[in-house]
């Protein structure tokens, strides 16, 4: 993963010419797109955090890291593009991009988004 900003944003994981994952981070993409978020595929995190124990990733991350290990194991590639934003027009530009593209295949959270567009 190249360097990253410290700033809000939002992102799009591709996957040939299909973009498959939408997200945003209203703390900074380096942090969630580095090392202590997706780029770095760990036991960490693709097991999920059982209740009230810190045995895990969070759950999103467990999930889209499954994903992407399943497509890279394959010799497939992910291209993630990113945008940087304010922290409160990073949800707003990710509920954009879902009306405007709908909803990637590994995400989940379309509701959410849906719900925020003005």
């Amino acid at each position: 993963m190249p360097a990253l900003p410290a700033l809000p944003g939002v992102y799009a994981w591709e996957l040939g010419d299909d973009v498959v994952y939408v997200g945003q981070t209203r703390s900074g993409l380096m942090t969630r797109l580095g090392p202590n978020g997706y780029s770095t595929i760990s036991t960490y995190n693709t097991l999920a955090r059982q209740p009230r124990r810190t045995n895990g990733g969070q759950q999103t991350n467990c999930r889209v890291n499954a994903l992407a290990n399943v497509v890279l194991a394959g010799g497939g590639r992910l291209v993630i593009w990113y945008r940087v934003t304010s922290g409160e027009d990073s949800r707003l530009e990710e509920a954009r991009w879902m009306s405007e593209h709908g909803k990637p295949d590994w995400n989940r959270r379309v509701e959410r988004a849906n719900s925020l567009i003005p």
